[in-house]
C-alpha cells in the first residue's frame, strides 16, 4: 500500500464541490436536516472523494487511463480526515482506496491504456424525448416509477472541473472529470433525487475523444426490493451508475392523529419535561402527553425549526400545550433550566448522539466515551439536579434502553455497552434516591430516523409500544 495523501473535507470544501457539481442536496449542504439521515452529519460528495483520490494518484501519474469504477461502501462525513492511498490491484489496473480511521469508504479501480486497447466509443442512443434538467434550485422528490425509461440530459462544466482537479484532469481529461461532477448532480438533485445514496458507477473514455458538454442518462430501471436504480449514460464518456432511494425522514403521528387513542384529560395533571423530543420517539412521547391534556416542553439542541414545529402542531389541535426550549445536554447544566425542574412531574430522556457510525475495529474507546457521556453521565447530573429538590411526589424519569443490550447487531458494541452501563446506574438510582424514580425499558426496534435502512426491516409499531409506557409513567 502507498499512500498518496489526506484531506480532511470541511463545510467550505462543501460548497465549492456544489458549485463545482451544482449538488446541493441537504445532506451535503445542511447540518440540521442531516442530522434526520441514518449518518446523523453532513454526508461529503462521494464524487468529491473519488476525484480527490484521483487528483492525489494523478501528481504522481502519467499513465493514461480507459475506464474507471468507483464502489462507495461508507459515508465520508464533513469533519472525518480521509486517508487516499494505491493498494494491488489486478494487472493492468490502478487500485485506488478512500478510508477514514482504516474503514474503507470508497474503492476506485483505473484500467490503463497499456493494459489493452481503449473502450470503444458507445453507440447511438434510441431516439427518445431528452429531458434538461439543468440548473435545478432543489432536489426532485417523486415516486421512483417516475424516472423508469426516461433520458434526461445535463451541461456537464467542463472548464470549471479542469480548474478545480487539474492533474485528474490529464489523466483522464477534463471531460471525463466534468461527467463525473455532473453525475453527483444527476443522483443527488435528479434520480433518486433528495432521498438518495450513492452506490456505484463506471465509465470508459472512447478511442477518439468526444467533444461534448452534454451527458444523456437513460434510466433503465429500478428494483423496487432493494429501491435501487440503475442508469446508462452517454456524453464525453459513457457507463453506468446505480444509486439507491433512501427513506424518506421518520414522520412521526400528528395531534389529529393520536387524539382518537388517548383522552383528552388523561394527563391533564402532567408537566413534563422531554429531552431531545425534537423528532424521533420524544417527539411522539412529547405528543402523546400534550394530547392527553398535559403540558409538554420539548427541548433541542440543533432542531430549532422541529422543536417550534411540534409545538404549533399542539397549539392547533387545541389539546394541551407545548413550548420548545434549547438545552443541549453535553454543553448545557441542568441548573440552566432554572425553577422548570421544581414544577416538573416526569421526564423523558430521548437525548442520544448518532447510534450508528463507521468503524473498521472491534471497539471504539472514544465512541463509548461518548455514548456514556449522553447516557450515564449527563442523564445522571439531570436526575441529582432533579433529586436536589424536595418533593411531595416523586418526578418520574424515563430512561430508554435498547433490545440491543442483548441482540447486538453488528457495530453496536459500545452503544450496547453504554445502555447496559445506564441501567446499572438506574438501579443504584432507584435504591437511594428519596425525589427521582427511573423507570427503564428496552425498546424494541422502531420507526425513527437513526434505524432507518435502504432495506425493508422487521419494526415494532412507534405507538403501540410508547403509549403504554407513558401512561404508565404518568399514572398518579
Amino acid at each position: 500500500m502507498t499512500r498518496l495523501g489526506e484531506k480532511q473535507f470541511l463545510h467550505e470544501d462543501q460548497e465549492r464541490f456544489a458549485v463545482l457539481s451544482a449538488d446541493r442536496n441537504p445532506m451535503h449542504m445542511d447540518a440540521v436536516a442531516a442530522r434526520r439521515l441514518l449518518t446523523g452529519r453532513q454526508v461529503v460528495h462521494g464524487i468529491h472523494v473519488f476525484l480527490t483520490a484521483l487528483e492525489y494518484w494523478g501528481r504522481t501519474s502519467d499513465a493514461r487511463v480507459t475506464a474507471v469504477g468507483c464502489t462507495f461502501a461508507n459515508p465520508v462525513s464533513v469533519g472525518d480526515r480521509v486517508v487516499f492511498s494505491q493498494v494491488e490491484g489486478d494487472p493492468g489496473t490502478v487500485a485506488l482506496e478512500a478510508a477514514v480511521d482504516t474503514l474503507v469508504c470508497a474503492r476506485i479501480s483505473l484500467r490503463l491504456a497499456e493494459s489493452g486497447d481503449a473502450p470503444a466509443a458507445a453507440g447511438a442512443s434510441p431516439e427518445a424525448e431528452v429531458t434538461s434538467m439543468d440548473s435545478l434550485s432543489a432536489p426532485v422528490d417523486v415516486p421512483p416509477e417516475t424516472h423508469v425509461g426516461r433520458r434526461y440530459s445535463l451541461t456537464v462544466p467542463v472548464d470549471a472541473a479542469a480548474m478545480a482537479f487539474p492533474a485528474a484532469s490529464a489523466r483522464l481529461g477534463a471531460g471525463a472529470v466534468a461527467a463525473a461532477a455532473s453525475l453527483s448532480y444527476f443522483v443527488g438533485m435528479v434520480c433518486p433525487g433528495l432521498h438518495s445514496i450513492f452506490s456505484s458507477f463506471d465509465l470508459a473514455l472512447p478511442v477518439v475523444p468526444v467533444k461534448s458538454d452534454h451527458l444523456i442518462l437513460t434510466v433503465r430501471r429500478f428494483d423496487v426490493r432493494v429501491r435501487l436504480f440503475d442508469v446508462a449514460f452517454e456524453g464525453p464518456v459513457h457507463g453506468g451508475v446505480k444509486a439507491f432511494q433512501r427513506p424518506a425522514p421518520q414522520a412521526q403521528p400528528t395531534p389529529a392523529d393520536l387524539a382518537a387513542h388517548v383522552g383528552g384529560d388523561e394527563f391533564a395533571s402532567s408537566v413534563s419535561l422531554v429531552v431531545g423530543g425534537s423528532r424521533g420517539l420524544g417527539e411522539l412521547s412529547a405528543k402523546l402527553v400534550a394530547v392527553g391534556g398535559g403540558r409538554v416542553i420539548v427541548t433541542y439542541a440543533a432542531g430549532r425549526e422541529d422543536a417550534e414545529r411540534i409545538a404549533g402542531e399542539v397549539t392547533a389541535s387545541g389539546r394541551g400545550a407545548c413550548e420548545a426550549r434549547r438545552f443541549d445536554v453535553i454543553a448545557d447544566s441542568p441548573d440552566s433550566l432554572g425553577t422548570l425542574l421544581q414544577s416538573l412531574t416526569s421526564v423523558y430522556f430521548f437525548a442520544t448522539p448518532r447510534i450508528y457510525r463507521k468503524k473498521a475495529g472491534l471497539f471504539d474507546p472514544a465512541l463509548y466515551a461518548e455514548f456514556c457521556a449522553f447516557y450515564i453521565e449527563r442523564f445522571h447530573d439531570l436526575c441529582l439536579a432533579l433529586e436536589a429538590i424536595p418533593r411531595e411526589r416523586k418526578v418520574r424519569v424515563y430512561f430508554p434502553s435498547t433490545v440491543f443490550v442483548t441482540d447486538r447487531p453488528k457495530g453496536m458494541t459500545e452503544y450496547a455497552m453504554a445502555k447496559a452501563a445506564g441501567e446499572v446506574l438506574i438501579e443504584e438510582m432507584n435504591k437511594t434516591f428519596r425525589n427521582v424514580e427511573v423507570v427503564c425499558t428496552r425498546l424494541p426496534r422502531l420507526e425513527t430516523d437513526q434505524t432507518s435502512s435502504v432495506v425493508k426491516v422487521k419494526t415494532t409499531s412507534n405507538l403501540d409500544t410508547l403509549l403504554p409506557l407513558v401512561r404508565d409513567i404518568e399514572r398518579r
